[in-house]
This record gives C-alpha cells, sequence and structure tokens, in this order.
C-alpha cells in the first residue's frame, strides 16, 4: 500500500436488509454516496467527541490538475 494514501483502511459492516435500504434510501434523498454518508457522520461524532477534523487540501500555490 502506497504510504501517501490518505485513507488506506476500508471497514466492512454486515447490515440488516433493512438497514441497508434505509442507508442507501437517505443518502440517495440526500444527494449523498453512502460513504459520504457515513464519513459524515464519524466527523460529526468525532467533533462532537472534542476531535479537530481538516481535510486535505492542495499546497499553496500548487494549481489543480488541468487547470493554470
Amino acid at each position: 500500500m502506497n504510504p501517501k494514501r490518505f485513507r488506506p483502511k476500508l471497514i466492512h459492516v454486515y447490515l440488516h436488509p433493512k438497514e441497508d435500504q434505509f442507508i442507501r434510501e437517505y443518502a440517495e434523498r440526500n444527494y449523498l454516496s453512502v460513504s459520504e454518508l457515513i464519513r459524515g457522520w464519524i466527523h460529526k461524532v468525532m467533533k462532537r467527541e472534542g476531535y479537530e477534523i481538516t481535510e486535505p487540501s492542495l499546497p499553496e500555490g500548487k494549481p489543480k490538475k488541468g487547470g493554470t
């Protein structure tokens, strides 16, 4: 695994069919992927518990791919 990869972990969660249906429908209604929904919930809980969450960003002065 590339040590520079930001999110190297994958978690498998076994859901009851009704849980799976709920989470997929909820994510779709809110224009999110299931992954975005779950990561958002994790971030919310972490913030509530006092953890600082920072998302990665491009370094100052480095252009985006395909841009100027």
